[in-house]
């Protein structure tokens, strides 16, 4: 059986009625829940970064050991020269050797030269690493103690959201499935949620721009789903919302208005 425009809409607004009463309840919850987002991703940042740093320590580490390698290798070439030295048979030997002894003694310098720039760099790196591994741990120590807080808020409205839960999903079922997957899609487009509006003194309740009066009878008249056209939120009149709405009516004399209340017969 098709429903009535009249029913789609008050069905629709029931939904309405109960996210609203979600976002409220979630809003109780301040920025917890995002603080607690935010600081799980900083931790999986933070620990991402002390891996690599810990990875360029190693790689430091493994450098400067390679020169003190070679070092221990160029002064055992140097010893056997200098042995070298003592059996010489004429100059042109002995100037090789010494040109040989010469060169490692250079390649020694420069590989105690990188040994001492490899060093500060480690000396750097670690001392970042140090910092990085406390700021882990004080992210650490906020995220449970975050955690704690809104665990805590969540059992304090534990009932509350699990009964609107039930509600929404009743709510939900009754709702016609073209306008659900329009309701959703505005929810997801507007700031506050609403996605299904009032008219609040002639103008949408969600963004507050006026409605023409013409437009405002055909909501009230129920023969098709209307939305503003400023926002794009559906539009419901007071005998859906039950919210108080205040139009202003001109009597026999221009310079004089009285208000009334929608549906209301002017005296």
């Amino acid at each position: 059986m098709d429903l009535t425009v009249e029913k789609k809409l008050r069905n629709l607004y029931e939904l309405q009625a109960v996210d609203t009463a979600l976002d409220n309840l979630k809003a109780m919850m301040g920025e917890l829940p995002m603080e607690v987002a935010d600081l799980e991703d900083e931790i999986i940042g933070l620990e991402t970064r002390l891996t690599n740093i810990e990875g360029e320590i190693g790689q430091i580490q493994d450098g400067i050991n390679a020169y003190r390698t070679r070092i221990k290798e160029c002064n055992q070439q140097i010893d056997k020269y200098k042995e070298q030295l003592n059996q010489v048979k004429n100059n042109r030997e002995y100037d090789a050797l010494n040109k040989e002894i010469e060169i490692l003694g250079l390649e020694i310098l420069q590989a105690e030269k990188s040994i001492k720039m490899q060093q500060e760099k480690l000396d750097t790196q670690k001392e970042i690493l140090r910092v990085t591994g406390e700021t882990l741990e004080n992210r650490r120590k906020d995220l449970e103690f975050k955690r704690v807080e809104l665990k805590t808020i969540e059992k304090e409205n534990e009932e509350e959201m699990n009964r609107l839960g039930g509600d929404r999903e009743k709510a939900e079922k009754d709702v016609d499935p073209r306008l659900l997957k329009a309701y959703n899609r505005i929810r997801k487009n507007v700031i506050n949620g609403i996605a299904v509006a009032s008219i609040l003194r002639g103008s949408c309740g969600g963004c507050f721009a006026r409605i023409p009066p013409q437009r405002q009878s055909d909501i009230r008249a129920h023969f098709k789903i209307i939305d503003c056209e400023h926002c794009g939120r559906i539009l419901v009149d007071v005998t859906i919302s039950g919210q108080e709405t205040i139009v202003e009516v001109k009597e026999e004399k221009p310079a004089t208005r009285k208000r009334l209340k929608l549906g209301a017969k002017a005296e």
